[in-house]
């Protein structure tokens, strides 16, 4: 009688501690029915039955391009013959593994020719081309891939093992690709260096010899719009992820290659929406409209990506025409300072990434033209150092006694519309002010106006994945109060 009790006693404590828990659901079995005909002498009954099904496949990610011939290596007395493209055959596989494993996501790979590959990013967002000979693409073909990269995919090139002839082949490439484009080395505070590991030192493989750096990753890009579109490797990158480094390559290190490789995935997929806003085509009916009468929103090109948000003037221009009843038509315009007629157009204004530079003559211009009572704008996009410290260079060059100084917050832009006492930040940064705009007077008017904020990422109102930005909503407020200081000034 007392091991009856005692068993009861226990079933009443489970019955407690255990009453609301509810057992882990089953994994889907992933069956399908269907009825088929016995193995039987006609006429039979059809017999139901069910079989376990495949699991989904992951979307394809990256493309291993098919292209070049057939390379031929002697390895120790002995001849051996394999595909270019198909160097290092296991390194998007591992690639794509480490993606899983860092970043939670599955995705997979495909090999297709330039003949089979479709222009749609939404199939696959990045194409890899990697080797060891030259290449030799038609003019076609580079059409083709150029169109796939400006609809808002990715190209990949890669010299594997480092090889010179190569990488001068691809530089080749891309520069027929985008003639109106600079392939520049990218700066420590790009994105890809921080969109998932922090990285700020590298190592290499240099023919056996490993060689550390206190530097980033030596990688180069061509943007378009606000994103790294081309990404080209001048070392390679795929020995890394298939942790093997031929004799001789001049390649990066296991730990740096698959940092970087991870990077790179989180990057591409971050970036993906912004690739396919930018590419989107738009059509504003007073793009059309006469300049007399309308508010022009000039902006000044330069060597390199000059327009770096192409739809933040006309998102901005379309809020100064809600708040701005004087402002009835507008139109955006892009003009090379050395030689079109500025003194057309009293509002100008600069953006970009990258530094720049004008000459003399196009200096002297802009001089006269602030003198004369126009207003130069400047914005360094998603925050760029670079842009920062060739903007100070122009306004030395302009003014050499000028310095750029914070505008104070009883300044009438930051009242010109809306009262602005502070404004909100996005992205990850250090202490940044409460109001983000300097200035420098001349003749008693403040007619240079800075942001070293990425104050027309917020113009775009679309996300700009791992950058520091003036929030959207008060980017705009703030490209108000601009626009209307310059027309009551």
């Amino acid at each position: 009688m007392r091991k009856w009790v005692v068993v009861l006693g226990l079933l009443c404590v489970c019955g407690v501690v255990f009453g609301d828990w509810i057992p882990p659901r089953r994994s889907p079995h992933r069956r399908k029915g269907g009825e088929a005909m016995p193995p039987l002498p006609l006429p039979a009954t059809p017999l139901r039955r069910t079989e376990k099904k495949r699991p989904p496949s992951p979307p394809t990610l990256i493309v291993r391009l098919i292209h070049g011939g057939v390379r031929k290596v002697v390895h120790n007395g002995r001849e051996y013959r394999f595909w270019d493209w198909n160097t290092n055959p296991g390194a998007i596989k591992n690639l794509l593994r480490f993606a899983f494993k860092d970043l939670g996501i599955r995705h997979r790979q495909q090999i297709l020719s330039l003949a089979r590959l479709e222009c749609d990013p939404n199939r696959y967002p990045i194409v890899l081309i990697t080797g060891h000979l030259p290449l030799k693409f038609s003019d076609a073909e580079i059409k083709k891939m150029r169109e796939f990269a400006e609809k808002g995919g990715y190209l990949w090139f890669e010299a594997c093992c480092g090889n010179k002839t190569f990488w001068q082949s691809a530089i080749k490439v891309v520069k027929k690709m985008f003639p109106h484009r600079r392939i520049l080395r990218l700066p420590p505070e790009h994105p890809l260096f921080h969109s998932h590991y922090s990285i700020t030192t590298c190592e290499y493989n240099f023919a056996g010899k490993r060689v550390k750096r206190n530097e980033v990753p030596e990688v180069y890009g061509v943007d378009i719009g606000c994103r790294t579109a081309v990404f080209l490797f001048r070392h390679g990158i795929t020995n890394g992820w298939d942790g093997f480094h031929d004799p001789g390559a001049y390649d990066f290190e296991f730990s740096t290659a698959r940092k970087l490789g991870v990077n790179l995935v989180a990057y591409c997929l971050a970036y993906f929406k912004l690739g396919l806003f930018i590419a989107s085509s738009r059509i504003y009916p007073q793009q059309k409209t006469p300049d007399e009468g309308a508010f022009v929103f000039a902006q000044l090109r330069f060597a390199g990506n000059w327009d770096t948000n192409p739809t933040a003037a006309i998102n901005l221009l379309q809020e100064v025409q809600k708040e701005t009843p004087a402002v009835a038509r507008f139109k955006r315009v892009s003009l090379d300072p050395e030689k079109d007629d500025i003194t057309k157009y009293p509002f100008l204004f600069i953006c970009g990434h990258d530094d720049f530079s004008f000459s003399k003559k196009a200096v002297e211009k802009l001089r006269n033209h602030l003198l004369s009572g126009g207003f130069l704008v400047g914005d360094a996009c998603c925050a760029r150092r670079a842009f920062t410290n060739s903007f100070v260079n122009l306004v030395k060059q302009l003014f050499p006694n000028a310095k750029l100084k914070p505008l104070p917050p009883d300044h009438p832009i930051y009242n010109a519309r809306f009262k602005i006492a502070s404004v909100s930040y996005l992205g990850k940064a250090g202490k940044l002010p409460p109001l983000p705009l300097y200035g420098v007077d001349v003749n008693g008017v403040t007619r240079i106006i800075f942001c070293p904020y990425a104050l027309s990422n917020g113009w775009e109102k679309e996300e700009h994945p791992f950058t520091v930005m003036v929030a959207p909503e008060d980017a705009l407020k703030l490209g108000v109060n601009i626009i209307t200081y310059c027309l009551t000034h």
